[in-house]
Formats: C-alpha cells, structure tokens, sequence
C-alpha cells in the first residue's frame, strides 16, 4: 500500500466515520423479551432495574401516575410489552408492564439493564449494566455512555459511566482477577469496528478493587492492513503474562518516503512494537520502573 492509497483509505474511512455519526443520530433501540413471548413464561428470565429512582407508572405514559419508584439492582418480571415507543437520551425502548416487590405497572425500557452478570471474586457482588444515554456531546462527537452498577445483597454500592472512543459497545465481560494482584475482576467493553478501514475499535477496561470501580483504560487500535495501529494488555494469568504485572503492547510504525531509490529499491515499512511494565497501585495502572521494550522490523511495500 503506497501512501498516495493510504490517503485514500483514510479518506474512506473518515468519510464512513461521519455516515455512521450522522446516523447514528437516530436512537438506539434497546429490546427486553416478555414473559408473554415465551412458550413457558416460567422460563422467562428476570430483569433487574438500572436506574435509581426509576418510575414505575399507572399506564405506559410518561405523564401517568407514579405506583412506586424503583431502585437500581430490583428484580423484575416483564409481562408485557407495548407496540408504541419513547425515545429519551437517544435511547429508544418499548413501555414494558412489570411486577415487582407485588405490584404492577409501566416502566420505560431504557430504565431495565441490558446484561446482568456476577463477581469472580465475591460472589455477593452482582453487576447490571445497559446504555447511559446517546447524545451529541461537546466535542461535536455523538457521546456513547454506558453504566455499570454494583451491588450487594440488592443495593446499590457503587456505579461508573464509561464512554465508549468509537460508536456503542459489542460485548460486555467479566473476566475474574487475571492475575492481577488487588483487583477482584477485570471488565472489558470492546468497542466495534464501525466504517471499514481507518475505523477505532479496542476495549475500554474497568477494573473492579476494594468496592470501587476503576476506569483504567481505553485501549485504542485501527485497523489499517500494513499500517494498523494496536495497544493491548498482557495479564499475568495470561500466557505470555509476567507475575505482577501488567503489560502493555502498542504495535504502530513509522512513515516512510513513497518511491524507490536510486538503485530501484521499493521503500521499507518499520514495524515497531512496544512493551511497557505496569503495575496496580489500588486506583491506577503505573509504571514499575522498567525500561520500556521496543522492537523494530521492517516490511517491504508492495
């Protein structure tokens, strides 16, 4: 791929990058499974409650009158769900009837987490997660968030909104400690490749220590054939991984001048590959003092 292409490739890619913005100013729409659409309701999974102070409503309108309100972390069951939909914050839903703690009403959908899931650690530490909201933000950038609760024994003991660096969040994952030394379990949310070449995918990373939740990184890459960019972490319990540390890998290269020189050599691409030596000090990812490993090589460009 010679320069002139890549200008090409980015272009694309940029080009892509604003479609998928301008449309994604359209709400995305978040979709729970009555219990009425199973063949055996009391199969039917149940929901938990994202937001605190959630309403819980009379009738599927936003101006009906208030049952009860909801807590982050309640477990719900979904009855039934409406063929009209509101959109708040960018985030589309159906109104769903729900029963809870006895009672019955309407509650939007946006307001009933989108994944559910456990501590490695301690296993009375349970997760619910979904979208936050999806507005225009500051930067004239459309602003992805998605939150994270925790709780224990049904109530909430902590929370984190993280924003997604490209466009929304594909999977969402608990991994346990992976070696790390005073974290209880690693979360990932790894961000789509939207818009083909020159696009950003990665993973934002959140630790989960001592009660809290830690933002730790948003690690970045582009694919882009000969010049992809990649940062990712190694982890102790992985199998390159080193005891008390945590590595991390940045794969880049180096620009180089198009044409071929006086004896007819096509130019080199340099491959350079970085490993950095970090280490969990209880709120951040810090340098252990290490020197970081730099390796270089070079491709022939066709």
């Amino acid at each position: 791929m010679n320069m002139s292409l890549k200008r090409a490739y980015l272009l694309f890619g940029f080009a892509s990058i604003l479609a998928v913005i301008s449309k994604a100013q359209d709400p995305v729409f978040v979709h729970h499974t009555p219990r009425m659409n199973y063949l055996f309701s009391e199969e039917a999974d149940p929901a938990y409650v994202l937001f605190d102070d959630a309403p819980l409503r009379t009738r599927p309108e936003r101006e009906a009158g208030l049952v009860r309100v909801l807590k982050s972390g309640e477990r719900v069951q979904v009855l039934e769900d409406t063929q009209d939909t509101l959109s708040i914050h960018g985030v589309m839903s159906h109104w769903y009837r729900i029963a809870v703690r006895g009672a019955e009403g309407w509650t939007w959908g946006g307001n009933l987490a989108q994944r559910c899931f456990g501590s490695h650690a301690d296993p009375s530490v349970k997760f619910v997660s979904g979208i936050d909201h999806v507005t225009p933000s500051d930067t004239g950038r459309i602003d992805y968030s998605y939150r994270i609760v925790a709780l224990r024994s049904g109530k909430e003991i902590d929370r984190i909104t993280v924003r997604s660096f490209a466009w929304g969040f594909e999977e969402v994952k608990a991994h346990g400690d992976l070696g790390v030394k005073g974290v209880d379990d690693v979360i990932t949310l790894s961000v789509p490749c939207v818009g083909g070449c020159g696009c950003t995918t990665g993973e934002v990373v959140v630790f989960w220590s001592g009660g809290r939740f830690h933002h730790v990184a948003d690690l970045m890459g582009s694919p882009d054939g000969a010049y992809s960019e990649n940062v990712s972490f190694i982890y102790p319990a992985d199998m390159e991984g080193e005891a008390d540390v945590v590595l991390r890998v940045t794969s880049t290269y180096e620009e180089v001048e198009q044409g071929m020189d006086e004896e007819g050599v096509e130019p080199l691409l340099t491959r350079i590959l970085r490993t950095e030596h970090l280490r969990w000090d209880g709120k951040a990812l810090v340098a252990t003092g290490e020197p970081v490993d730099e390796v270089r090589y070079v491709l022939p460009l066709e």
